[in-house]
């Protein structure tokens, strides 16, 4: 903890323990001088603040004594404009992924501290986050201002999300005593929840039919999505050294992504959960093995210009497919076979709820999709139109029954 104590030229001596070195305690000094026009108790806040913000940055590294750490040491407390540019982004960039974090830098950067920038930390409470949801739900908040149209719900929400980050940040760092935002509610748009878009089963066996007389590579890829259920990234980011024949299991460890003017890599999954093991069927077994002889013909057709990276969905010359092109390949499948469209993503949708429809309990189908919460699990059960119909059918049967049971 902080101390403090005022000199007799006005000025206060502020000291923090260090921890303890060569078997004495290292104290640190720093010097607060409050501004002339302050009152007694613009001073007793003003070296409050300045001793919890000296502290902070004793703790965490930032403050180096001898050297001038004039953003840190402010005795007007340290803004939101400083925090981010200075601390924020180098405390969280190893714990985004990098499309997060371009996201969270631009709403930053492009929307926050052109808002917020010149406040101090300590002076943000959830009314500014509440006049941020408020700015962000009308026309004016969208880039392209010839869009008229309001941010959807969902979208206002995730902006406002990084705001509560940044200021999540700057409590746990100790740069403000509380996190304001947990104090006070603030109300968001209300967001219209959509139903999960799946196949059902007859139009699941349809897709998996018409895929018989797809190209190898367009059959596998397409059964990845819709038998194993893997996200769009995790497809492309596969390689034959995940893939176990002997045991039909399917590694996933990885996930590819795009940043903007940047070449496509590789990354961790999205969470922890995401690196899972999972079995696959006799069907989609064949549908590898397929491809991987196909794949064999190409490599010898492209000679040295062969780029071996032991991806198993490749482009003619062996580089990792794009990240679009599963999409787009999805897309034209399902065009050119007459199936109502669905994005890739919903193939995922479609194992998922096939799965909970058919038996599988949700902490089964949990693990198999790498889920973080059960919760994401349970948007499988959404039921189908004929699910309904056959409960309609039930409660017919049982009423029936009963009457029939009373009459007899």
């Amino acid at each position: 903890m902080a101390s403090y104590y005022r000199r007799s030229n006005g000025t206060y001596c502020v000291r923090v323990s260090n921890g303890w070195k060569d078997g004495k305690q290292e104290l640190i000094s720093a010097t607060y001088k409050p501004p002339k026009d302050f009152t007694e108790k613009e001073i007793q806040r003003g070296v409050k603040e300045f001793a919890e913000l000296f502290e902070a940055s004793v703790h965490n590294g930032l403050y180096i004594p001898g050297k001038r750490n004039k953003n840190v040491i402010n005795p007007f407390g340290m803004t939101v404009g400083t925090f981010a540019a200075e601390y924020y982004f180098k405390s969280v960039e190893g714990h985004l992924s990098p499309n997060t974090l371009t996201f969270y830098r631009s709403v930053i950067e492009d929307i926050i501290v052109p808002s917020f920038g010149k406040i101090r930390l300590t002076d943000i409470t959830a009314r500014h986050q509440q006049a941020l949801i408020d700015y962000l739900t009308t026309p004016g908040a969208r880039a392209d201002k010839d869009n008229d149209k309001p941010l959807s719900a969902s979208t206002v929400k995730r902006y406002a999300t990084v705001f509560s980050s940044l200021m999540t940040e700057a409590h746990r760092m100790g740069f403000v005593e509380q996190n304001k935002f947990r104090m006070g509610a603030v109300r968001y748009p209300k967001i219209k929840k959509e139903p999960v878009r799946a196949y059902d089963r007859d139009e699941a066996a349809v897709f998996i039919e018409g895929l018989t007389d797809e190209p190898p590579r367009t059959r596998a890829l397409l059964m990845t999505s819709l038998l194993m259920g893997l996200r769009r990234g995790e497809v492309v980011a596969l390689k034959w050294e995940d893939i176990d024949f002997k045991n039909q299991t399917l590694s996933v460890n990885k996930s590819a992504y795009k940043e903007k003017g940047k070449p496509q890599a590789l990354k961790a999954p999205k969470s922890q959960n995401s690196v899972r093991t999972v079995y696959f069927s006799e069907i989609y077994a064949q549908a590898l093995m397929n491809w991987q002889r196909e794949q064999n013909e190409q490599r010898k057709t492209a000679g040295a210009s062969w780029h071996e990276q032991g991806f198993v969905f490749t482009n003619e010359v062996g580089d990792m497919i794009s990240l679009y092109a599963p999409t787009e390949i999805c897309s034209d499948y399902e065009k050119s076979r007459g199936l109502r469209h669905l994005k890739l993503h919903g193939l995922r949708h479609t194992c998922g709820s096939l799965l909970v429809e058919n038996g599988a309990d949700l902490e089964t189908v949990k693990a198999v999709f790498g889920h973080e919460s059960i919760r994401t699990t349970e948007q499988y059960l959404t039921p189908y139109d004929a699910s309904k119909r056959r409960a309609a059918e039930l409660i017919a049967d049982i009423v029936t029954n009963r009457e029939r049971e009373v009459v007899g």
